[in-house]
This record gives C-alpha cells, structure tokens and sequence, in this order.
C-alpha cells in the first residue's frame, strides 16, 4: 500500500478511536517532536511524559498500534505549528501538576530501602 494510503486509513482509524486515546496520542506525537528538540534534563523530563502517556495508552487498549497512530498524526495535512502548540498546552496541564506529586514522592520515598 502506497505510503499516502497507508497514513490516510491511519488517520480515518484515529477518528474511530474514544477521544482519550486521541488525545493520548496527540501529546506523544508532541512529546515525539518535543523530543528531537531537547537535551540533558529536559530530555529526561520529556521521555517520563513519553513514558506516561504510553502506559496510559497500553493499559487501555494493548493492541493499538501506537506508532501508527504517531505518524498518522504527525504526517496529516492539518498537523503543524499551531496544533503543536495546542497539545502541548493542552498535555502539560495533565503532566505539569503529575510532575510535581512525582518529584514530592521521589523526596520522600526514592532513596527508601
């Protein structure tokens, strides 16, 4: 199947998919480009988010095949700038007060033995 082919029925079996999981999916497709574009620590903290919304993903639909979903997003012809700057946005109100109650645990409990 020609690779344009492919990306539309990608993009038409998105549509089909509970509104979570789309989401889900828009805030790695961010976090994919994201992570092109950071190093060191920040790099760190962007895989974590990768890390989370992945497992999110994965325990709510294992058979979804999530790199499918990543290209179909980013390669769609409305997919650019703006709609970058809306997931992320929209991803870091969810992971910006997660990353917080994380740092809190890893003070008390990360050392624990």
């Amino acid at each position: 199947m020609p690779v344009i082919a492919a990306l539309l029925a990608a993009a038409l079996s998105l549509s089909a998919l509970p509104q979570a999981e789309q989401d889900d999916l828009h805030c790695l497709a961010y976090l994919s480009v994201a992570a092109g574009k950071v190093q060191g620590d920040l790099r760190e903290k962007v895989d974590g988010g990768a890390l989370y919304y992945f497992g999110r993903i994965q325990a709510r639909d294992p058979q979804l095949d999530i790199a499918a979903g990543i290209d179909a997003i980013l390669h769609a012809p409305g997919y650019g700038p703006e709609t970058y700057q809306a997931d992320k946005a929209r991803c870091h109100a969810q992971l910006d007060p997660l990353a917080g109650q994380f740092e809190a645990w890893k003070g008390k409990f990360g050392g624990a033995k």
